[in-house]
């Protein structure tokens, strides 16, 4: 009798917890498959018809690099190393490198025969383990797949763009810059310093 009391707090914790811990285990699971950061921030200005000037922003978004972009389209790529989910529970998220960006047209006549020009943007290693992956490793790794990621959108210089990292790849989202204007008699001037 003595050993069934003992055994029944054993029992009521196995049978009750237990679904509250595959509970926990799964939104924790769905947190990081839905997990998003952004990587990149990006603000044009026009220099022509079809010509701009764009600063981009990426890493701490301290360091700020400027480029000229043809077309009325700017495309961002980066390189994705995907986890396997049993590897995204145990924390690691999909890598990215980001690759090149470059300018695009929406008309695919104006695509065929205007120029474009593409920008490398992201530091490549000396030893890209990357190159060496294949279905071999793959098999027996953590390692789900290698692949590469665009993201276009059509280039608007009121707008802030900024591309985010997913697990599957790379999204964007606009914001309206804020410009200066007058709010009665003062004039209101938007600052924006993300780095000392």
């Amino acid at each position: 009798m003595l050993k069934r009391v003992r055994s029944l707090p054993v029992l009521i914790l196995v049978v009750f917890g237990l679904p509250v811990a595959l509970v926990g285990w799964n939104l924790h699971t769905f947190y990081r498959l839905t997990d998003e950061a952004p990587i990149a921030k990006l603000r044009f200005v026009e220099l022509a018809p079809q010509r701009f000037s764009v600063e981009l922003r990426s890493g701490d978004f301290c360091s700020v690099q400027h480029y000229e972009l043809d077309g009325d389209e700017w495309r961002l790529d980066a390189r994705f190393l995907k986890w396997k989910p049993v590897a995204n529970l145990f924390g690691l998220d999909a890598m990215y490198r980001l690759d090149r960006l470059g300018g695009r047209y929406s008309d695919i006549n104006e695509a065929n025969t205007r120029k474009t020009v593409a920008y490398e943007i992201g530091k490549k290693p000396g030893l890209d383990l990357t190159d060496h992956l294949n279905e071999r490793w793959l098999s027996w790794s953590p390692v789900d797949t290698y692949f590469g990621s665009s993201v276009y959108e059509t280039i608007d210089p009121a707008y802030e763009y900024t591309v985010y990292r997913s697990q599957s790849g790379l999204l964007v989202r606009k914001q309206t810059l804020e410009t200066a204007h007058y709010e009665g008699r003062s004039l209101v001037i938007h600052i924006d310093q993300p780095c000392p």
